[in-house]
């Protein structure tokens, strides 16, 4: 892994792209830059990201991380993301974590919507003077109609290669001791269950705020392809170790 003291901290115009192969794609960059929304390629075929949701989130688990970039409230991450939506070939599906369908639908260009609940098996700290401590987290499924222009399957988003399921994701968290990669790092299990749910092997799978990289990896890992940006450049070099691993893998199982 680079040594990140010696290079800059704010990625250059366009941003760099880090790490690239036939499997992944990884640019550090801001997701918030014209230049690098239009590197990504032209009717991808799903958008799953979890963005900052604007709350000043800072990890009180032995204070290891710092506040998350774009997490200040001065980005409105609807309109960003709307940007990046118009590039996914219509009727195809997006994810993204921390929003109600309400927020989203306009900004999106967003035809049939669900919301889901990620249930985390586990209570986490969240406010201690209250007497119930957050056990889950939402997200916005949703059906682009954003440019048709781009194409698309004829079904009109019902795409999913898993059979229709229930809106209640369970799949374990890590423990508070066991989150040392990213404070809001989400399981490979679960992104793994969205991409199977909504996409197909060899699709490109588009992460504009992919943190330590949980949505590439699973991506790789479910045979698709993945394309991601990250701003911060020690989260985006921790993605890249974490992507040649998951290219490995999916290597020795296409050789077995």
């Amino acid at each position: 892994m680079t040594d990140t003291l010696d290079l800059p901290l704010t990625p250059p115009p366009g941003g760099e792209v880090l790490y690239q192969s036939d499997r992944c794609t990884l640019i550090w960059g801001d997701c918030t830059d014209p230049a690098v929304i239009a590197s990504v390629p032209n009717h991808y075929g799903l958008l799953c990201t979890d963005p900052p949701y604007g709350v000043n989130f800072r990890s009180n688990i032995g204070r290891n991380f710092d506040l998350l970039a774009g997490d200040d409230g001065s980005v409105d991450w609807a309109v960003v993301l709307g940007s990046w939506a118009r590039r996914l070939a219509t009727h195809r599906h997006v994810y993204v974590f921390g929003y109600t369908p309400a927020e989203l639908t306009e900004p999106l260009q967003l035809g049939p919507t669900a919301e889901l609940v990620w249930d985390k098996l586990m209570t986490g700290m969240g406010d201690l003077s209250q007497p119930w401590g957050p056990g889950h987290e939402r997200l916005v499924f949703g059906v682009s109609s954003a440019n048709p222009a781009h194409g698309g399957t004829a079904r009109k988003g019902m795409l999913a290669a898993r059979m229709r399921q229930g809106s209640v994701l369970r799949v374990p968290r890590k423990n508070a001791t066991a989150v040392t990669r990213h404070p809001t790092e989400k399981p490979v299990a679960l992104m793994s269950q969205l991409i199977e749910s909504s996409s197909v092997r060899g699709d490109l799978v588009v992460d504009p705020c992919a943190g330590s990289g949980s949505t590439l990896v699973a991506a790789i890992l479910e045979g698709r392809r993945a394309f991601g940006v990250e701003i911060d450049r020690k989260y985006a070099e921790l993605a890249v170790t974490r992507i040649k691993a998951a290219e490995k893998i999916a290597a020795a199982i296409e050789a077995a």
